[in-house]
C-alpha cells in the first residue's frame, strides 16, 4: 500500500518535471536567442566600426567608427562575462548577410563607401535597439534584463550620432555654362 502511494507520489513529481521542461528550455532559449543575436550585431559593428577606420577618408566617419570600435568592444567582453556566468553560449563569427554586407561594403570607397557605411549604422543601430528594448521587457533573466535595459541609451546615441554624419553626395559633376548672347 505504502509502495503505490509513494509510485503515484513519483508519478505525479515527474510529470510535472517532464511538462515543464518545454517551458524551462524555451526561458533559456529566450535567454541564449538574446545573447546570440547581440553578440552577433557586437561583432558586425565593430567589424564596421574598423573598416570606417581603414576605409574612409572622412575624419567624422573615422571617428565614429573608433567610437564604435571601443564602445562595441566593451560590451562584446560583458556579453561574454555574462555567457560564463549563465553558462550560455557565445556564438563565433558573423551572419552570412552581415559578412555579405561587410565584403559589398569593401568594394566601395569615398563617398560611395561613407554613404552606405552611414546607411549600414543606422539600420543596424535600429535593429540592435529594437532588440535590446524586447530584451529588457521580456528576459527570463532579471540581471539580463537590466543589463540591456542600461544599454539602450548607449545605443540611442549611436544611432542619432550616425544620423548627424555629414557625409559627401555622391553626384555628378556640375556642368557651367556661360551664358551666351547669339544673335
Amino acid at each position: 500500500m505504502k509502495m503505490k502511494k509513494y509510485f503515484k507520489y513519483y508519478i505525479a513529481v515527474l510529470s510535472t518535471v517532464i511538462l515543464s521542461l518545454p517551458v524551462f528550455a524555451q526561458e533559456i532559449n529566450k535567454d541564449q536567442d538574446f545573447l546570440t543575436t547581440a553578440a552577433r550585431l557586437n561583432q558586425f559593428e565593430i567589424a564596421l566600426g574598423t573598416q570606417a577606420l581603414n576605409q574612409s577618408k572622412n575624419e567624422e566617419i573615422k571617428r565614429y567608427g573608433q567610437m564604435l570600435v571601443d564602445d562595441h568592444t566593451k560590451v562584446q567582453e560583458e556579453l561574454q562575462e555574462a555567457a560564463i556566468a549563465k553558462k550560455l553560449i557565445m556564438p563565433d563569427g558573423l551572419e552570412e548577410n552581415q559578412a555579405s554586407i561587410l565584403k559589398s561594403l569593401s568594394m566601395l570607397s569615398d563617398a560611395d563607401f561613407d554613404n552606405a557605411f552611414k546607411d549600414a549604422v543606422i539600420k543596424m543601430h535600429e535593429s540592435t535597439i529594437a532588440l535590446f528594448e524586447n530584451a529588457a521587457d521580456s528576459l527570463n533573466d532579471q540581471e539580463l534584463r537590466s543589463w540591456a535595459a542600461t544599454k539602450i541609451p548607449s545605443l540611442t546615441s549611436h544611432l542619432e550620432q550616425a544620423k548627424s554624419l555629414q557625409v559627401k553626395s555622391e553626384s555628378a559633376p556640375s556642368m557651367e555654362v556661360d551664358s551666351v548672347e547669339t544673335l
